[in-house]
């Protein structure tokens, strides 16, 4: 059966643009319309796409399961995945997870009920085999659950290095890394980025875990207090999230020192919050944008195929970081 990337690839536009033809939607020249439905008619889509068209909106929902709402990250990416899925025809359903077995399972049980079509996982779950053996595809967003279970995520490999690299060519010698990454120190590649590449130049680095409490109720100063304690003379920081370090300004400041002269502070997010920063922040960027498309695009792709977990789909999509210089470094 033919698929809306077939249609796509043979006229030559995105995937968004002939779902939204065929759905009605968006404005687009008569030419571009007629060849979509020519193609669309060589392919023996039509029947596809009037099932489509009679189906209820219910059976055309995707489900979004992201931390709550202390996390304002994932209202801004909602936004963005509401958008590409709209651009398919799809509606996106919100769902917030508390790290809780229990309402996981719950969770699942509704969107069965609610006759998903499949999810996007952002938060973290206890029990990657009961989501795998769900009855809808599965892409993860941010991290890779497991082998069975497409990922979207940033390269945060890369976001360690070029952190650890900028802070080191603006003459730091004794780094700080603040991190509430749930797996750990050992799972972060983030930090595994950050340390061999001060371990290349023998530079000297201390790390500070958050907890996912403090994180769900935003009370970092405890923590940086510590930090900033242990090592008075410390030069620079690099925060894991970009909260984290604009916290880390905030008491930096109230303390007295001076950014970026005293020290600098380089973190890890997108301008959408980093631009409320004073003085504004130095970032390794995500391009959430990209995140997005990527993810509804590999969803809606499985979903249209019944290629859920296929080994002909990518396993793994990253999304290349850059680096923003501002004025905390």
């Amino acid at each position: 059966m033919a698929t809306i990337k077939d249609i796509a690839d043979e006229v030559g536009i995105s995937k968004a643009a002939v779902s939204r033809i065929l759905n009605r939607k968006g404005s687009f020249s008569p030419d571009t319309i007629a060849k979509v439905e020519k193609v669309a008619r060589k392919l023996n889509y039509a029947s596809t796409a009037m099932l489509q068209q009679e189906a209820t909106e219910s059976t055309r929902l995707i489900a979004a399961i992201f931390p709550p709402a202390e996390f304002p990250y994932y209202g801004y990416l909602s936004a963005l995945l509401e958008k590409e899925a709209y651009d398919y025809g799809y509606n996106l359903m919100l769902c917030g997870s508390l790290f809780d077995r229990e309402k996981e399972e719950e969770c699942y049980r509704y969107l069965r009920e609610k006759r998903i079509c499949g999810i996007l996982l952002g938060s973290y779950t206890y029990d990657a085999t009961m989501l795998s053996s769900q009855d809808f595809p599965v892409v993860t967003i941010g991290y890779k659950l497991a082998k069975n279970i497409p990922a979207v995520r940033t390269d945060n490999y890369s976001i360690g290095r070029i952190a650890a690299k900028h802070l080191l060519s603006k003459g730091c010698k004794k780094l700080l890394y603040i991190t509430g990454y749930l797996g750990g120190p050992k799972e972060d590649l983030r930090y595994k980025g950050f340390a061999e590449e001060l371990a290349l130049r023998q530079c000297e680095s201390w790390i500070y875990e958050i907890n996912m409490d403090m994180q769900l109720v935003n009370d970092f100063s405890g923590i940086i207090s510590q930090m900033i304690l242990e090592h008075p003379d410390a030069d620079g920081v690099f925060a894991e999230t970009d909260a984290l370090a604009m916290n880390c300004i905030q008491i930096y400041l109230g303390l007295g020192y001076r950014i970026p002269q005293d020290l600098k502070v380089i973190g890890y997010g997108n301008l959408q919050f980093s631009i409320f920063s004073n003085p504004q922040l130095t970032l390794v960027q995500e391009n959430t944008k990209e995140i997005a498309r990527k993810a509804i695009s590999l969803l809606i792709e499985m979903i249209e195929t019944g290629k859920n977990g296929s080994q002909s789909l990518p396993q793994e999509i990253i999304v290349p970081v850059s680096l923003n210089e501002r004025k905390t470094t």
